[in-house]
């Protein structure tokens, strides 16, 4: 389902034309929302993305794209960063934040920073889920959830944060309840007896299985 569309569907729901201009950006800060509230495979970086990192400076901005998890690390080398939870660590590392070596071994991030120990002349590279592609053109799609839950998801989603303001803006407002659209959005998501298993469920049985030991269980 392209933005047009979604659009489209919004203003059947909606049904007063002066809040048109809002769809789009409602549209997106909805998609933002659900990728900041779920792991969204999609959104999982396969590629790296390079930090250039000094001996002058601990703390660091994260690239653009990054909205959250970081979620592997590697050194110039190509061996393995701890990733802590959180920059007290780093600071647990040291205190003064003075330390220099050949490579950095410890990172965290708080926000949009990274904090790395020790500081080191190299460039690292960082795996995280990066932000949703904004929609702006009628053809343009998020890619990031699957087409078949973008109206139980996107849509309800978008109706569901701003019911109030379309209560009391619109002309005619919508006939169902926040609570009915709240359980909409719960069953893309999640699913419901005897129907369709939801998104999340449904990225749970896309991944691949671990082995963990004797035989293979794969044909």
């Amino acid at each position: 389902m392209d933005l047009g569309t979604i659009n489209g569907w919004l203003d059947r729901i909606v049904r007063d034309s002066s809040l048109e201009t809002y769809f789009t950006d409602w549209v997106n800060i909805a998609i933002n929302n659900i990728a900041n509230d779920f792991a969204l495979p999609a959104l999982k970086l396969k590629e790296p993305e390079e930090l250039d990192i000094t001996e002058s400076d601990w703390l660091y901005d994260l690239p653009s794209t990054y909205m959250k998890g970081l979620f592997k690390c590697y050194d110039s080398n190509y061996d393995k960063i701890t990733i802590h939870r959180s920059l007290n660590d780093i600071d647990n590392l040291d205190i003064d934040h003075d330390d220099t070596g050949d490579n950095v071994t410890d990172v965290a991030v708080r926000d949009t920073q990274i904090g790395v120990y020790p500081m080191a002349d190299e460039t690292i590279y960082i795996w995280f889920y990066e932000k949703p592609t904004a929609l702006s053109d009628d053809a343009d799609e998020p890619e990031c959830i699957p087409s078949q839950y973008h109206y139980r998801v996107i849509i309800s989603r978008v109706v569901v944060e701003n019911y109030q303001l379309i209560m009391d803006m619109s002309v005619n407002p919508p006939h169902q309840s926040l609570e009915w659209w709240r359980a909409r959005y719960r069953e893309g998501l999640f699913g419901e007896p005897g129907g369709d298993i939801g998104m999340i469920n449904c990225f749970a049985r896309e991944r691949k299985p671990k082995r963990r030991g004797g035989k293979c269980p794969l044909p």
